[in-house]
């Protein structure tokens, strides 16, 4: 799921299309003098994408993708799709969240018969899907260490989970990544298509991607006492 590998990262990766290594989130070109100005003073004013938007604010990831920080309703309008998982991948990346998500799961029933996620475990998992490099396959048919591309699929589960609103896939979501952190751990020079087979035999996500629920990144999510 990152730069040019040819599968993508738990089935819920994003068509490429013309731009695909613009900046995330970056416009093709601006419509106005005044539109780029605008985008301009908000990454001047936040000194870099995606920050900001914990709290409800606009951030500037929102502004450069035209306002809409919700999830694009069209699933054929691939750009603005991939535009808006980049932007929401930049939040999530700006916004530590392990702790807010491993209280909110105290409860949830694990594979094994445990109940809950560690904070390490969720700090783990989200290092691995948001900002490791890993062995993808490139189209010359060599392999290319790169993140994985954003996922508008993965992009909302996540939000879910830290909003405390979490479906049982985005559970399974979290045995996949989690098992495919480990088998990349545990097999040094290991492939990705090695680790996601691996990881499919244990939580096979990528088969049961729930339906869009058009997630919003720069909705409020933090309590105020945490």
């Amino acid at each position: 799921m990152t730069g040019r590998p040819k599968t993508s990262h738990g089935g819920g990766g994003t068509p490429r299309g013309p731009g695909r290594h613009r900046a995330p989130g970056v416009p093709r070109q601006a419509g106005s003098v005044a539109q780029a100005q605008q985008v301009v003073a908000a990454f001047a004013d936040a000194g870099r994408p995606g920050s900001g938007a914990a709290d409800g604010r606009s951030s500037p990831s929102s502004l450069v993708h035209g306002g809409h920080s919700s999830r694009p309703h069209d699933p054929a309008d691939f750009e603005r799709q991939a535009r808006w998982a980049n932007a929401a991948y930049d939040d999530i990346r700006a916004n530590s969240d392990a702790e807010v998500i491993a209280g909110h799961l105290r409860g949830a029933e694990r594979l094994d018969g445990s109940t809950g996620f560690t904070v390490r475990e969720i700090d783990r998992i989200r290092h691995h899907v948001f900002f490791e490099e890993h062995p993808l396959s490139d189209y010359e048919g060599g392999i290319s260490h790169q993140r994985y591309d954003a996922s508008p699929d993965m992009a909302e589960a996540w939000l879910r989970l830290r909003s405390g609103r979490p479906l049982p896939e985005d559970i399974a979501l979290l045995e996949h990544e989690s098992a495919e952190s480990r088998y990349y751990a545990a097999h040094p020079g290991a492939t990705y298509e090695e680790a996601h087979r691996a990881a499919n035999q244990v939580s096979d996500w990528q088969n049961r991607i729930p339906d869009p629920t058009f997630e919003d990144y720069s909705t409020p999510w933090r309590q105020p006492w945490a």
